[in-house]
């Protein structure tokens, strides 16, 4: 697909829109007695968290859909959020929701690495084609989910704040949410980008990629690795944040080309400007009530997904 606006003005653009929601992020809402203390120890760290975790669920979708070569590929609709989601619920019913952050996040990349596995069974097995392998993905995301929502039934407590987190919500993130999410995405974003030039051979087809000395299963391995990362974090922290693994790459293939070198820096900033302004949204549509930011992104991506699924 050849790239439509070009490369730096939708870098560009994402930018600003990241500021922009970066400025209603921090301005809007009461003000306090300590406007300091909000400032700094509420807000800021919700933006921040907001950016980094729709960025690592941008790139992790654009990762699925390479390592499926299947461009519905998105971590929602392959189930890693949601066997992520069943991980995470199962802990804090276990330990009475007091798990550690980084206790949450292991068991989080145990509950997506399971799907992950899968994933890659099916790819390679040669039996799922693209419409199949969806299709897979879709029943193991219905199967955790329904598990998840037998775990809470049986629990028979106040679990209401349970149940906001598992339709993505991002209010009472703090600054260790936003470094843990942002420890897993550098390092990340950091080997996408240089092992751009192969993942590119990839796109070409298997022989190709052999032919240039790479090897298409290890290349699939490391890269369903990495976004199985970017979700588990993304989940233990925001809980699953759905669809935003295929509106960034889809939008980031028609501004600037399949070129992974491009694609992954302006998938970082779109991602990013996109939950941080649904996330704002979240906050004001029924203010003084909260919106979960999944429910927002949902309504966005699910016809996006129906009008890219009629176009295959």
């Amino acid at each position: 697909m050849r790239p439509v606006a070009g490369f730096w003005p939708a870098l560009i653009s994402s930018t600003l829109f990241t500021l922009l929601a970066g400025y209603l992020s921090v301005s809007l809402g009461p003000t306090s007695a300590d406007p300091q203390f909000t400032l700094y120890q509420i807000r800021l760290p919700r933006f921040v968290t907001a950016v980094l975790v729709g960025a690592a669920l941008g790139v992790a979708g654009s990762l699925l859909q390479l390592a499926t070569r299947n461009p519905l590929s998105e971590p929602e609709l392959l189930g890693v959020n949601q066997s992520a989601v069943f991980a995470v619920v199962l802990l804090l019913l276990v330990s009475g929701g007091g798990a550690h952050p980084l206790l949450m996040l292991a068991v989080a990349l145990l509950g997506g690495g399971v799907t992950g596995v899968a994933i890659l069974l099916m790819s390679a097995s040669g039996a799922f084609p693209r419409e199949r392998l969806i299709l897979a993905g879709l029943t193991m995301a219905f199967f955790f989910a329904s598990a998840c929502s037998g775990l809470l039934l049986l629990a028979g407590t106040d679990l209401f704040e349970l149940l906001h987190w598992t339709a993505g919500k991002l209010s009472g993130a703090n600054w260790l949410d936003a470094g843990l999410v942002g420890a897993c995405l550098i390092p990340v974003a950091l080997v996408s980008v240089a092992r751009a030039t192969q993942w590119n051979a990839l796109l070409l087809g298997d022989d190709t990629a052999r032919g240039l000395g790479i090897d298409p299963v290890n290349r699939r391995v490391e890269i369903v690795s990495l976004a199985v990362l970017l979700c588990a974090v993304s989940v233990s922290v925001a809980g699953p944040i759905g669809f935003v693994g295929i509106i960034v790459p889809h939008l980031a293939n028609m501004l600037a080309g399949l070129d992974y070198r491009r694609r992954i820096p302006l998938i970082l900033l779109m991602g990013g400007a996109l939950v941080a302004l649904s996330d704002v949204l979240a906050r004001i549509v029924l203010h003084p009530a909260e919106i979960p930011v999944g429910i927002l992104t949902a309504l966005v991506g699910a016809p996006y997904f129906l009008y890219r699924a009629q176009k295959l």
